[in-house]
């Protein structure tokens, strides 16, 4: 059993890539998001391009608005109760391992695995570095979530927890998807049945309602 989760608005209260990039970012960074989401741009070519307009920033600077970000009031309590069962909670996200790490560091939290696009921090320069790179990612991502995911898909009982636009792919190839947010919508208008959450709370009782109404532990399939 495996739970894929988004991370940026959905384990955190805020999108914390765009969060840094408005405290930090030349103002030029929207002109460059509006050009992504008119299809201009790939997701790879957008992030790539914003990140560099991020300057004199070091390290403990970005650790600082890091210590900022507040996450899921619920998803420790998730995470626990996943684990409790032996299943695996697995982060998707086309945003960066350190702003991940060191966000739920802060919290105590420790998931199974993080997939993510890497930030390497330079004298007061940043660059983005893209390890799961697809050149055939259809949604044009710098972290193919669907490459990921579909191995996992054919083995394991796979769930998918997710919020917006990164996520419509892979969410789509899921057949139970938790979602909020503009993930939620565009489930529903592509003729999905996504369970609709406003935080992990509503995840946990989910579960613990198919533990009712099937007379044992859903979360303990595998």
């Amino acid at each position: 059993m495996v739970f894929f989760c988004d991370f940026d608005g959905t384990i955190t209260e805020v999108d914390v890539v765009d969060t840094f990039l408005e405290k930090f970012a030349d103002k030029e960074y929207l002109e460059i998001e509006e050009r992504w989401l008119k299809g201009e741009i790939s997701s790879l070519e957008c992030l790539q391009k914003q990140i560099s307009l991020v300057k004199n920033v070091d390290k403990n600077t970005i650790d600082e608005f890091l210590n900022t970000v507040k996450i899921d009031p619920f998803f420790k309590d998730f995470v626990n109760l996943i684990k409790k069962y032996n299943g695996k909670v697995v982060i998707l996200s086309d945003g960066f391992r350190y702003f991940i790490e060191r966000i739920l560091n802060n919290y105590g939290i420790k998931v199974d695995a993080i997939l993510s696009n890497e930030l390497v921090i330079n004298d007061k320069t940043l660059e983005v570095v893209f390890p799961y790179q697809n050149p055939f990612c259809q949604a044009g991502m710098g972290n193919c979530k669907c490459k990921h995911s579909e191995n996992q898909i054919c083995r394991n009982k796979t769930f998918y927890i997710g919020d917006g636009r990164s996520d419509f792919c892979v969410a789509s190839k899921f057949e139970t998807v938790f979602a909020k947010g503009k993930l939620y919508q565009y489930l529903k208008s592509i003729g999905k049945n996504p369970v609709k959450i406003e935080n992990f709370k509503d995840v946990i009782n989910y579960l613990k309602l198919e533990e009712f109404l099937n007379g044992r532990k859903r979360v303990a399939s595998t």
